[in-house]
C-alpha cells in the first residue's frame, strides 16, 4: 500500500512515497527495490540532495587470498560532508546536523514496518539518499528519525536491516552499520544502504560455531577481520533466535564499552543458489577509534568485509591485500582475546 504525502516546501519533490511493507512472510517485494531505484536515479539525474555525481573512476581486485574490491572514488575524499567528533556515548544534540535536517528532496521513501512478529504496531523509516555516495543506489536508512536517537543500533533497527535485506529481491544490497568509536560520522541512528556488484570474502569465509543452538559463530582465524555471524537461513524458523542472540551480543558490547562496526549480507548474490542465507557480521573492537577527517581509507563495516573505496590515486594503486590487513588489525585489536572467545561472558 502507498500514497503520497507532502515532504516540504521544495516544490519538484513535494510528494514523497509512503510505502507500507504488508505484514506477511519476508517475501522479496520488486516494487519496494523499483521506488527506491527510481527516486533515487531522478534524485541523481538532477543533481538533486547531492554533492557530486557518482564516479568510479577505477575499480580493481586485488591479489591474495581474499579478493578485496577496491574502488577509485575522488569526490569521496574531497567532496563529503565531514564527519562530526563526537565521544563513544554522546546523546543525541539537535544543534548539530542530524537527518532531520536533511532537504525534502533527499528523502526517498518513508516505509512502515513491522514492530514484530504478531504486533501491530509499526515502525517508520525513513530512506535517504546518502549525499556523497559510494556507488549507484547507496542510500541511509534511518529507523525512527523523529524520535531523535543516538548512534546506537536498537532492537528495532535490527529488525528494520534483517527485513530490508529479505524484501529487495536483488542480493547485490547489503547494510552496514557503525558505531560511535567505530567510524560513525553522524550521531544519529542510522544504517547504510550500499549496492556492491562484487562477491566479498565474508560472504563464504568459514566459521567456528560458538554456540549451534543459538546460530552464533565466529570468524575463523586468520581471516582480515575478527568478529562473529549470525546466519539466518529461514527467516519463519530463524528470526526471533537471530534476533535475540544480535541484541544480547550488542547489549554485552555495550556494557563492555566495546565500540564495533555490523555488515548484513546474502552469503549467495544469485537467487537460484538453494542453501543462500544472510550472514549478520559483527566486527568489535577492543579500543574506539576518534572519527579522522575525510581521508583516503579507514577501517569501518565496508572495508572488514572486503569493499575498500578510497580517494587517492596513490593509495589506489599502492594498496596491497597485506596492507589492508595490517590496517584492519590496527582497528580493530585482538577482539578474541579481549573477549575470551567468549561474546556472551558479562564478566
Amino acid at each position: 500500500m502507498r500514497d503520497s504525502s507532502t515532504a516540504g516546501d521544495n516544490e519538484l519533490w513535494s510528494a514523497t512515497w509512503t510505502y507500507e511493507l504488508p505484514d506477511t512472510d519476508w517475501s522479496p517485494d520488486p516494487e519496494l527495490q523499483r521506488l527506491l531505484e527510481s527516486a533515487w536515479t531522478e534524485r541523481h539525474d538532477t543533481g538533486t540532495g547531492f554533492r557530486y555525481r557518482v564516479n568510479i573512476e577505477r575499480e580493481r581486485i586485488a591479489p591474495g587470498r581474499f579478493g578485496f574490491l577496491l574502488q577509485l572514488n575522488r569526490s569521496r575524499l574531497s567532496d563529503r560532508r565531514q564527519p562530526q567528533q563526537f565521544a563513544q556515548h554522546a546523546p543525541f544534540d539537535a544543534s548539530k546536523f542530524n537527518f532531520n535536517w536533511v532537504a525534502p528532496g533527499e528523502i526517498l521513501l518513508e516505509l512502515a514496518v513491522t514492530a514484530g512478529a504478531g504486533s501491530g504496531d509499526r515502525v517508520p523509516v525513513t530512506l535517504l539518499i546518502n549525499n556523497s555516495p559510494l556507488s549507484v543506489f547507496h542510500s541511509l536508512v534511518v529507523p525512527e528519525r523523529t524520535q531523535q536517537r543516538a548512534q546506537s543500533l536498537t532492537p528495532s533497527a535490527v529488525r528494520v536491516a534483517l527485513e530490508l535485506l529479505y524484501r529487495l529481491p536483488d542480493r547485490r544490497y547489503r547494510l552496514a552499520y557503525n558505531s560511535p568509536g567505530a567510524l560513525a560520522s553522524v550521531n544519529h541512528l542510522h544504517l547504510h544502504l550500499v549496492r556492491i556488484e562484487h562477491e566479498l570474502y565474508v560472504q563464504r569465509a568459514p566459521l567456528v560455531p560458538v554456540d549451534k543452538s543459538q546460530l552464533l559463530y565466529r570468524l575463523a582465524d586468520g581471516l582480515p577481520a575478527q568478529g562473529f555471524c549470525y546466519e539466518l537461513r529461514n527467516p519463519n524458523r530463524d528470526t526471533a533466535i537471530v534476533f535475540r542472540g544480535l541484541n544480547e551480543l550488542l547489549a554485552t558490547l555495550a556494557r563492555r564499552q566495546m565500540a564495533h562496526n555490523l555488515f548484513f549480507t546474502w552469503t549467495h548474490l544469485s537467487r537460484e543458489a538453494d542453501d543462500a542465507c544472510i550472514r549478520v557480521l559483527v566486527y568489535p573492537r577492543v579500543q574506539p577509534c576518534a572519527n579522522k577527517r575525510a581521508c583516503s581509507f579507514n577501517a569501518a563495516a565496508l572495508e572488514l568485509s572486503g569493499y575498500v573505496s578510497v580517494g587517492d590515486p596513490v593509495d589506489y594503486e599502492r594498496l596491497t591485500e597485506d596492507s589492508i590487513r595490517g590496517a584492519l588489525y590496527d582497528a580493530q585489536g585482538d577482539v578474541y582475546g579481549a573477549l575470551l572467545l567468549n561474546p556472551a561472558d558479562n564478566g
